[in-house]
């Protein structure tokens, strides 16, 4: 069987780790050549992929948000990769499916519903492409309940309609033993609107004893670092972005992973942490609270407050007991509930339930 993966984005962030997990767990399964990508034109993605020796098309999803040359250059990929079936991943690579029309079934997991966010004309014309993307899918796979909840709000999805819940995942890899400084915060995304880095700034102004690393590149991050530098923030670095395997070298070096998103699907950040034994505080919104289980697993916030935020990084860097407990759990908590094999499995059992009709 013929599996092509569609993903717009294929810079590192939790849609693109998805699918590279898929690419990596499934190869063994399939045939040399079986498994197919297509994603953004000289990504990380991209030539991860080719490191596979998966067959790769690049194209440009982002010349605008309804480039005609898009959905023509798809229709000419799947008739010459002529897969049995298509898994899209994201709502932009959904949209311009449909507009290409693929002969073989489609899949479309859905790695959040980010238009909820955006200004009412947007968000409108977000709405419909999300409407018309399910619509033509033979099954929508949620990555958690919360956005199964979304889609049944807004119809999106059909009443009758296909549907799965399969949540992120990671490798559970041996952990060599790192020492870790408590006071040592790390903040680790894209710095955009989303992931609220001026949020994080305050709550470090709040923690001046205390030292931070954020990880991360985006629109934001010259205003990050002119603003850093205005408030005088000497506890505060950056690196930048780094390849996933670099990001993951760099999470046990933190005492704590702070999470400041206005909002969230399913993010593979704080799985990621919680299995290298870092504790997770973060903003209560989107999924989170799947992950998470409050004071046991890890430290939700309710509300936008630095103060908060700065109050909850205390106390897991303050009181041993608590962030060991913590720590303890989340780990538990990644191994039952977030393995990538038990993922891929999951993945398997779809792609043969769809194959058999």
């Amino acid at each position: 069987m013929r599996i092509l993966q569609v993903v717009a984005d294929g810079n590192p962030g939790g849609g693109t780790t998805h699918v590279a997990q898929i690419l990596e767990g499934l190869r063994e399964d399939y045939s040399l050549g079986s498994l197919g990508l297509v994603t953004q034109r000289d990504s990380y993605l991209l030539h991860h992929a080719e490191k596979l020796g998966v067959p790769v098309y690049g194209l440009d999803f982002f010349q605008s948000r309804l480039a005609p040359r898009v959905p023509l250059r798809l229709r000419e990929i799947f008739r010459k990769f002529d897969p049995h079936l298509v898994h899209l991943h994201g709502g932009r690579a959904a949209f311009f499916a449909a507009l290409a029309s693929p002969d073989a079934p489609t899949i479309y997991s859905v790695h959040g519903y980010h238009f909820l966010h955006k200004n009412p004309v947007i968000r409108r014309l977000a709405l419909s492409a999300e409407r018309l993307a399910a619509h033509r899918t033979i099954e929508i796979v949620f990555e958690s309940r919360y956005d199964a909840s979304v889609a049944e709000a807004h119809r999106i999805a059909s009443a009758t309609g296909r549907k799965a819940i399969i949540p992120n995942a990671v490798p559970l890899p041996e952990l060599t033993e790192a020492r870790t400084n408590p006071r040592h915060v790390g903040f680790v995304g894209r710095l955009e609107r989303q992931k609220d880095p001026s949020l994080f700034l305050d709550v470090m102004k709040r923690l001046p004893e205390y030292s931070a690393t954020i990880i991360g590149g985006g629109a934001l991050k010259g205003a990050v670092e002119a603003e850093i530098k205005r408030r005088g923030l000497s506890n505060v670095m950056m690196l930048g972005a780094l390849p996933h395997a670099e990001h993951l070298k760099a999470l046990p070096k933190f005492g704590v992973v702070v999470m400041t998103s206005r909002w969230e699907g399913l993010p593979i950040l704080p799985l990621e942490a919680m299995w290298l034994r870092v504790p997770v505080v973060a903003a209560n919104v989107g999924a989170l609270d799947d992950i998470i289980e409050h004071e046991k697993s890890g430290l939700l916030v309710d509300s936008r407050s630095p103060d908060e935020f700065a109050s909850a990084i205390r106390r897991l860097a303050e009181d041993a007991a608590l962030r060991e407990r913590i720590i303890k759990n989340g780990r538990d908590r990644i191994r039952s509930h977030f393995s990538e094999e038990r993922m891929l499995t999951e993945i398997r059992n779809l792609y043969g339930r769809i194959a058999k009709g």
